[in-house]
């Protein structure tokens, strides 16, 4: 029994764009054009054209869907046999027909911009495709913590393919010395028909340039540029972070002939701080409190990423682990320029060591004056363990 929605592996529900994805799919991977000689593989073609042209139309996926392939042969009104029905795919042609439409004809529609089925999927394609524009590069340029915060300035050697002095990129002695290519006649593409379709490949003799050099530059060798070490500067925004990049439009190797250039991409890694650490926009601090200082609550000074210095208030009884933000734009700046993060201060309360016996033995007379008030997470703790061993 014929399951049409088997046959280009999708579901009963499945939409219009769904049913034309599938079946693109499928037919560029059974398309005859693929499959020289393969039996199979035509009969495959044909059935899954024979799918589609059923499921693509609504009218007839209708029916289908009611009555099964044997009703649509009996329908009225659809064409394609003397019952007026749909009588099935009897022919290659038939199927290479559907596949045209479903393509957009293998001219301007489907939104391939106008190139032939060959050329979209079958490999093509013509001069500037060939790749003849110049190659981007890429480079790494390590800055400080304290550059990143502020944006800099860098200079950098770079050495790639020039625009040759000489002939100015046309990789020509003369202008007499470049002439239209003789065998694809200035198209840089050699074309073929071949049953529906028109399939093209780039020129043997000009390389898809569509013009030869008779006559070639000394300097370059009729390659249009040549080798050199130049210094770009790059102009680093403030809140870049490691991993990012700059693009440097037009700064990677000259095409040959003349042919645009490259682009340049420029990778960001921005060097840690031995104060500071960095969460996206955010920016933690560590900052170590004795335990005077935690208990009793202090005013403590720090610095901040973008230079000078914050007030932040330790209220009595601040706990270790504890984060104090400061707000007020004192974090990193954002890259694009949506305001600022915030400095994040964590607290770190350091248990004294090497004490003398004077310090312990004002220790222990504070010890037999606490109470468990004085520790409330500690007697939490302890009620817990009791109802457990209890338990």
């Amino acid at each position: 029994m014929t399951d049409y929605y088997k046959t280009l592996g999708i579901s009963k529900d499945a939409s219009a764009d769904e049913i034309k994805k599938a079946y693109r799919k499928a037919a560029m991977k059974h398309h005859p054009d693929r499959n020289p000689g393969d039996s199979n593989a035509e009969a495959k073609f044909k059935e899954i054209s024979e799918a589609y042209e059923v499921l693509s139309d609504d009218q007839k996926r209708k029916i289908y869907d009611q009555y099964g392939a044997e009703g649509l042969k009996g329908a009225a009104g659809m064409g394609g046999g003397p019952g007026g029905g749909f009588q099935g795919f009897g022919s290659m042609d038939e199927a290479l027909r559907t596949f045209m439409n479903a393509f957009g004809g293998g001219g301007g529609g489907g939104g391939f911009g106008g190139e032939s089925i060959f050329e979209s999927f079958f490999g093509g394609g013509g001069a500037e495709a060939g790749g003849r524009q110049g190659a981007s590069k890429k480079v790494g340029i390590t800055i400080s913590f304290e550059e990143a915060a502020k944006g800099v300035e860098k200079e950098i050697a770079v050495q790639n393919f020039t625009p040759c002095g000489e002939c100015h990129g046309s990789g020509a002695r003369s202008d007499k010395a470049i002439q239209t290519c003789p065998t694809c006649q200035g198209q840089g593409q050699i074309y073929q028909s071949r049953g529906f379709f028109s399939m093209s490949t780039t020129c043997h003799q000009c390389h898809g340039a569509g013009q030869i050099i008779t006559d070639p530059c000394p300097s370059c060798h009729g390659q249009g540029r040549v080798k050199k070490k130049r210094r770009v500067k790059l102009a680093i925004p403030a809140g870049v972070d490691s991993g990012m990049r700059l693009k440097m439009t037009g700064y990677g190797d000259a095409g040959e002939g003349g042919a645009p250039a490259g682009d340049l991409y420029v990778y960001i890694d921005v060097e840690p701080h031995k104060t500071f650490e960095r969460d996206g926009d955010d920016v933690y601090l560590d900052l170590p409190l004795t335990i005077t200082e935690a208990a009793l609550g202090c005013k403590k000074d720090i610095p901040t990423p973008l230079g000078g210095s914050a007030r932040v208030t330790i209220s009595e009884g601040t706990q270790n682990g504890k984060v104090l933000r400061v707000r007020n734009n004192k974090g990193f700046p954002n890259v694009h320029g949506q305001g600022h993060g915030d400095l994040l201060v964590r607290v770190h309360v350091e248990t004294p060591v090497n004490l003398s016996g004077k310090q312990k033995e004002i220790l222990r007379s504070f010890e037999a004056l606490e109470t468990p008030k004085n520790h409330p997470r500690k007697k939490s703790f302890l009620d817990k363990l009791k109802v457990f061993f209890s338990g």
